[in-house]
């Protein structure tokens, strides 16, 4: 009979390591809003966190030019869908913890084709829809 890895034990201090990662990240940086917070983890390598925020086009996408302002290695997606469309961001918190922050949207918010796109211009985009008052 063929032996299986147990790989509940990784995942459980995967779990509580990521958890301990985004909550030192929000103790230094309490301003950062938080609508949900999600942790992932397969038992294969690490884990990532996922926040999402909310709020009307302005305040999402200044919540989200906020997380890039805590972050390392950032970069910026646009996800046009007919369903729900969003901004993210994927970055690395100070530890180098995997985080994807995700600002959904409204249906029309994101013109063009319905190809996700990541780059200059979709931070530019972030920058010129984002109000003053996340």
């Amino acid at each position: 009979m063929p032996t299986t890895l147990d790989a509940r034990p990784f995942l459980w201090g995967e779990l509580t390591r990521l958890s301990e990662a985004a909550h030192a990240h929000l103790e230094r940086h309490p301003s950062l809003s938080v609508a949900s917070l999600d942790l992932f983890a397969t038992g294969i390598g690490p884990g990532r966190v996922e926040i999402y925020v909310a709020g009307e086009l302005g305040q999402a996408c200044g919540h989200l030019l906020a997380w890039r302002n805590t972050l390392t290695h950032t970069s910026v997606c646009l996800v046009p869908s007919e369903e729900q469309p969003k901004a993210m961001l994927f970055g690395q918190l100070a530890d180098d913890t995997s985080i994807t922050v995700v600002a959904p949207l409204d249906g029309d918010t994101i013109t063009g084709d319905a190809t996700a796109r990541t780059g200059d211009w979709e931070l530019h985009w972030l920058r010129m829809h984002a109000s003053t008052t996340p």
